[in-house]
């Protein structure tokens, strides 16, 4: 036998010990993909991307963790839809997921019923129509994009449950900015918005457009945070201005964003964690489980777990006051795992919560599984 083959029976032997949690994880997020399929359609990945392969034996850890997406998401690995791919990045490999597969995130959590986005160019015939109206967008599709002139931004028409429609226009200096922003342009300036410009730019505009849409999925915005976070595709730089920011992350009903968790591909280099990359709201890539959200526990409503009794399982613990931070564990860890809760408090989602934290560096995991537990019991203990 190969080395080859030796390492792609070891990934494979990786994706298959998943089967208990990924069948849990479809049930407790609602979502209908099957383990086997998408156990076949991961082994066809790697069997045809020796990177890929590779990235999947030395980073393990990233492998798990993007395929226990697969079951949180619900978009399945099947290449002929087009939703979701894995794909090698940085060393770890990443659950990538095309506009399309946002779209399908959206329309199967409620938040709309079918959605447009198209990009528009200079010579383009465009009229818009304001939020609640079609726009009018007349062009040649077999032009050459040269001919269709310069770029000058997207729109994303969406049909909303009630049968009306949302029309979000975004400029291109929206869309150049959250490129500029994206971890991935900012260090290399390559990658996925250099080969995929106008799927990552249709994805961009998705992002901006669901802040605007009058319910909202909690499976896109946890998609959404997983790519901006371990896909790179978030803020990077805090050159970006303030105006655009606020407008991809919807400004006042966001609380103030902190620095992700190293990924797992950092886990193996360093004891303590360190942040990967500044959060965010943008980029991606065609061919995008999102970070579970959770809520913050402030000092009333997050106690930490006593060290002494032991809970039973189904036994709500009182609340106590939270333990202070572990001494070796820095603020924006602290701050990460605070929005964490907060975000699983306010949808429920203790659940993915926990397992979004599984692949993070020891101390911080425990830290954050402490905290996420506590939390869970003070929810339990109000009735949530």
């Amino acid at each position: 036998m190969s080395e080859v083959q030796k390492e792609f029976q070891t990934a494979v032997a990786v994706i298959a010990k998943l089967e208990p949690k990924f069948i849990e994880l479809v049930k407790t997020s609602n979502t209908d993909v099957l383990f086997k399929n998408e156990l076949l359609y991961a082994s066809q990945a790697l069997m045809n991307n020796d990177y890929l392969c590779r990235a999947a034996i030395s980073n393990s850890l990233s492998l798990r963790n993007a395929f226990s997406q697969v079951a949180a998401c619900g978009l399945t690995l099947n290449p002929a839809r087009g939703f979701a791919y894995l794909v090698p990045r940085e060393g770890q490999v990443i659950l990538d997921v095309s506009y399309r597969g946002m779209i399908k995130a959206a329309v199967n959590d409620g938040a709309i019923k079918d959605c447009i986005v198209e990009l528009v160019y200079a010579n383009d015939e465009f009229v818009y129509r304001g939020k609640r109206q079609s726009p009018s967008h007349t062009f040649n599709p077999f032009d050459k994009k040269a001919d269709r002139g310069e770029f000058v931004g997207a729109f994303v028409e969406a049909l909303l449950p009630d049968g009306r429609v949302h029309v979000e226009a975004v400029t291109a200096e929206e869309i150049y900015a959250a490129r500029e922003a994206s971890e991935l342009w900012k260090r290399k300036k390559k990658g996925p918005w250099v080969d995929f410009f106008a799927a990552m730019a249709k994805k961009s505009a998705i992002k901006i457009a669901r802040k605007y849409w009058p319910q909202s999925g909690p499976k896109l915005d946890e998609l959404i945070q997983y790519l901006n976070t371990n896909g790179g595709e978030g803020f990077a730089s805090q050159d970006v201005p303030l105006a655009v920011v606020e407008r991809v992350i919807g400004a006042n009903d966001e609380v103030e964003p902190v620095e992700p968790l190293p990924t797992s591909n950092q886990e193996e280099a360093a004891n303590e964690p360190v942040a990967a990359a500044q959060p965010a709201e943008e980029a991606d890539r065609e061919p995008e489980r999102a970070d579970p959200p959770a809520a913050e526990p402030a000092a009333d409503s997050a106690p930490a777990a006593d060290p002494e009794p032991q809970a039973v399982e189904g036994e709500v613990m009182p609340a106590k006051e939270p333990e202070p931070k572990p001494a070796e564990l820095p603020e924006k860890v602290v701050k990460k795992v605070a929005e964490l809760v907060r975000r699983a408090s306010a949808q429920g989602c203790w659940a993915a919560a926990k397992e979004y934290v599984s692949t993070w560096p020891e101390e911080a995991r425990q830290y954050a599984l402490q905290q996420l537990k506590a939390g869970e019991y003070l929810a339990a203990s109000e009735g949530e």
